[in-house]
């Protein structure tokens, strides 16, 4: 079957050809943290068909978006760059999520975007040091170095503080609905290091 198209002579319309078929930018999103292998692709995107995922590699090999390599899939320089559009739409799609339906899936991995879309530059112009979050088996880690921020999914650098906590009690925080210290005093988070870098990286990734 031939590939759809909105037949427009405009680059936004060229740029939905390329990726605005559905499951294209959250398969983009699995490999900015790094190469996937294909069963590591199927467990971040649960609900996508194995024919439909391997048809969506395909058109995205041909695209120049990705490529195969020793450890699976990688984004090409081409396709990493479509970060930036992936953390506009996030941040754009983050007031619209409210509670977490029973049947909705949630990865702690997905917070490797989820704390770019989440930091505020402005709020952070002091803050330098590297938070590391341990939800539900998942190691994901933020430097921030005055302003701005990389992220890891996976320990890569050392850290000043380490947030243990489950996926609940990290959404409520990151929502504002939760308070920290009430959770670290009821045992739902667990804090090891620094203080000062814990208490700004509140600051630099609250609600508001």
């Amino acid at each position: 079957m031939p590939k759809r198209t909105y037949k427009q002579h405009c680059a936004l319309a060229r740029a939905l050809d390329a990726v605005g078929e559905r499951w294209t930018l959250l398969l983009v999103r699995e490999l900015l943290t790094g190469p996937k292998r294909y069963k590591d692709l199927q467990q971040g995107l649960p609900g996508m068909g194995t024919n439909l995922l391997a048809d969506r590699l395909k058109e995205l090999v041909e695209g120049g978006l990705i490529l195969r390599c020793a450890h699976g899939y990688s984004l090409t320089p081409r396709g990493a760059q479509l970060e930036e559009a992936i953390i506009a739409l996030a941040r754009f799609g983050a007031p619209l999520l409210g509670q977490r339906k029973p049947d909705e899936h949630w990865s702690a991995s997905w917070n490797v975007v989820a704390l770019k879309y989440a930091f505020n530059a402005v709020r952070a112009k002091t803050l330098e040091g590297v938070i590391e979050y341990r939800i539900d088996g998942s190691t994901v880690q933020a430097r921030v170095d005055r302003g701005t921020i990389a992220t890891a999914s996976g320990p890569r650098w050392n850290p000043d503080v380490v947030a243990t906590a489950d996926g609940d009690t990290f959404l409520g925080i990151a929502s504002g609905e939760v308070d920290p210290d009430s959770a670290e005093r009821a045992g739902t988070l667990l804090l090891e290091g620094s203080r000062r870098v814990w208490r700004g990286a509140l600051r630099a990734f609250g609600p508001g």
